[in-house]
């Protein structure tokens, strides 16, 4: 946490508790749980540091070309996650399908939906 705290002083930005999850590699919802005396000792140094005067705060506009080659790795990583989750569910959801056709079919039930598109 003083890793991140002293990173955002260095660059002249605000530290984030998710900056710290990241840097622990941490889930949001896993932190808040289990850590919740290191959130509010965070939220203690972040208004410390924002009391003590350290000459006019200038704020920073552009983000570094290094945090958007950053957001843009992270980007194409979460596309390809999503990729990946989109394909298991598809063929989760046509396993699905199969097993429920092959019990209906074991147990004897009719599809009526079925019987009526033959009779049409």
């Amino acid at each position: 946490m003083h890793i991140v705290l002293r990173e955002a002083a260095d660059a002249g930005r605000h530290a984030t508790i998710t900056a710290v999850e990241r840097r622990l590699g941490i889930a949001h919802p896993t932190f808040y749980r289990n850590f919740p005396h290191l959130i509010t000792w965070f939220k203690q140094q972040q208004a410390a540091s924002q009391q003590t005067p350290e000459g006019p705060a200038v704020p920073n506009c552009r983000p570094s070309t290094d945090k958007i080659a950053d957001l843009r790795r992270e980007n194409r990583n979460l596309r390809t996650t999503v990729k990946v989750y989109a394909e298991a569910l598809r063929q989760l959801t046509l396993d699905y399908a199969e097993l429920e056709s092959r019990l209906e079919h074991k147990m004897g039930v009719i599809n009526l939906a079925s019987r009526r598109s033959e009779h049409d």
